[in-house]
């Protein structure tokens, strides 16, 4: 996209967004989409004033060089300024609430990023737009940044947490830059660089192919390379932002233009027009000779990823294991009409993508997406361990006792819990015309799906539960446009659940999406209190094992084993 482009789209949407403007608050007023940390009900705040929102409206006023939207723009960072905890004792200085409606006082739990969103605005439009500020302005933002630059660095989130830590490197080195303070420059180079170094000794970000935060941390990354004077912060993220793309481009899927998992952190099970990661990937497929000069390029040498459709395996460890006590590892599988992949360990958390695929269902996408719902809502509580190869897929699920429910830490319901239904779900959403159950029993399995050339397959292999054997049941949403292959731990009056209480609470499976499901043979047993869950294919082993009882989630990750494919030894 060329400047001129660029500014024209820039225009448009500083009108369709000045619409939300409120001249009395001086800021943007819009529907309210936060879940965590806030403590406001959409029911009764329906519509809020959002901070961060407004600071990128703000600094994208003063971007769009119009000297009519000057004044709009000084006038919200103004309100901005004042919102920030400017009380040095206090918990939350330097940080922004999400909402002019809620203090942070009355927060949930405060979100100690919105030092780090809010304050790399600041940054921008004081490093960028100074000279055309009043000077009582320039002194408020470079008083800001300064709280927000202490905050970042009381707080000092380390670098497994790969956004924020790219994103607070840019706010204290080249916030520091801005208003002068040497000590701020030296944190942020020092934090790029454990950054750098964490990332090349694992090879990866742990914050593994996420599709809301890789763009993040490439538009942080690439501020820093832009904005910053030191020549070796812009080579080191230079090195950074080629991991961070390489880790896009390979996972993108051509034919059903989704970004393939498995997904550490995503919102949606699809990419969705109009956000950062839709808009990134597109820049990056079009290859505009001559792109918008402050927008982020993918590297040349990556772009044939875009354009393959060639069929190809792959597999990372994701975590320090000397840091966490036990490995997972991501398992992609990519073959020109469909896409899987997986994890070895991980939570049932809403914004995890355990084992997902997209398939072309006739010339659209379609999602097969797992989880574990209690009241059809995702439970952070469920442990998910399996083990992959190509298409096929052995996975079981067991429960911590010390772990949260819908949210893994802002809402703890350590083992104990009021439900009335739990259930896995096999989910099948995105385009569904024309997908239909087949008859699964034809090789063995509990239920089958066709999702264009392709044919989904499960089985449950084995169930250990003081609730009894799960049921199947297929479960169409009209209201979702989604189908479920469901298997129905329990449903039925609201009851109590303790599971301190329960002996065992285990569930293995067989998913495949393979064409030649008779070569795939699957066996199980349980010893010294797990079930051990291997399948034979072609003269090679996989398998799993996990405990049944329910147990602490660290616990749970390191008993629970995976073994990946390897050559039968009895050959």
């Amino acid at each position: 996209m060329t400047d001129q482009r660029n500014i024209e789209r820039l225009l448009a949407s500083l009108t369709e967004r000045g619409d939300r403007y409120n001249p009395e608050v001086k800021l943007l007023y819009g529907p309210m989409t936060k879940t965590y940390h806030t403590a406001l009900k959409k029911d009764d705040y329906p519509c809020v004033h959002e901070t961060y929102s407004s600071a990128v409206y703000a600094l994208d006023l003063l971007d769009s060089g119009l000297p009519e939207y000057t004044e709009r723009a000084a006038e919200i960072l103004s309100v901005i300024l004042q919102l920030q905890d400017r009380r040095p004792n206090s918990p939350t200085y330097g940080i922004w609430p999400y909402y002019y409606e809620e203090p942070l006082d009355r927060m949930n739990a405060p979100d100690y990023n919105y030092a780090d969103f809010i304050g790399k605005k600041l940054v921008l439009a004081l490093k960028r737009h100074g000279g055309r500020l009043s000077g009582e302005l320039r002194q408020g933002l470079s008083e800001a940044i300064g709280r927000a630059c202490e905050a970042i660095m009381k707080r000092d989130v380390g670098p497994s947490y790969t956004n924020i830590a790219a994103m607070g490197a840019f706010v204290t080195l080249v916030g520091g830059e801005v208003i002068g303070q040497e000590s701020f420059m030296q944190y942020g180079r020092n934090r790029l660089k454990r950054l750098y170094d964490y990332t090349m000794r694992l090879g990866t970000f742990v914050e593994f192919n996420s599709p809301c935060y890789t763009p993040i941390t490439i538009e942080e990354l690439h501020h820093i390379r832009q904005e910053t004077g030191d020549p070796v912060s812009v080579k080191i993220a230079d090195r950074l932002l080629f991991v961070a793309w390489k880790m896009m481009a390979e996972h993108y899927h051509p034919r059903t233009k989704e970004w393939a998992g498995p997904h550490s952190r995503a919102y949606s099970p699809m990419l969705r027009a109009g956000t950062l990661e839709h808009d990134m990937l597109a820049g990056a497929i079009e290859n505009d000779p001559a792109p918008d000069s402050r927008a982020p390029r993918c590297p040349e040498e990556l772009l044939p990823y875009f354009n393959s459709e060639e069929e190809r395996s792959f597999r990372c460890p994701i975590f320090d294991e000397a840091e966490t006590g036990y490995q997972s590892y991501a398992t992609t599988y990519m073959q020109a009409s469909y896409c899987l992949g997986s994890f070895s360990k991980e939570i049932m958390w809403n914004q995890r993508h355990n084992l997902i695929a997209y398939v072309d269902n006739n010339g659209k996408a379609a999602y097969v997406l797992l989880r574990f719902l209690k009241d059809n809502k995702d439970f952070s509580s469920a442990v998910f361990t399996s083990v992959q190869d190509r298409s096929d897929i052995v996975f079981g699920m067991n429960m911590a006792l010390d772990f949260g429910d819908w949210h893994p830490v802002l809402d703890p319901v350590n083992g104990v819990f009021e439900a009335e239904d739990l259930r896995i779900r096999i989910e099948i959403g995105g385009f569904v015309d024309g997908v239909e159950e087949v008859p699964g029993h034809k090789h063995g399995y509990d239920a089958a799906m066709k999702i264009g050339e392709q044919t989904l397959k499960v089985k449950m292999l084995s169930s250990y539960s003081d609730l009894g054997v799960p049921h199947v049941k297929i479960n169409r949403s009209a209201k979702d446009g989604t189908l479920g292959i469901d298997y129905v731990i329990y449903e039925g009056p609201k009851s109590r659940f303790d599971l301190h209480e329960w002996n065992q609470a285990a569930w293995v499976f067989l998913f495949t999406m393979s064409e030649r499901t008779e070569q795939l043979q699957a066996n199980c047993e349980y010893q010294d209190g797990s079930i051990r869950v291997w399948c034979h294919k072609q003269g090679r082993n996989m398998g799993i094992a996990i405990p049944v009882k329910p147990d602490r989630i660290q616990r749970l990750f390191r008993n629970n084993e995976v073994q990946f494919m390897t050559e039968d030894v009895e050959k």
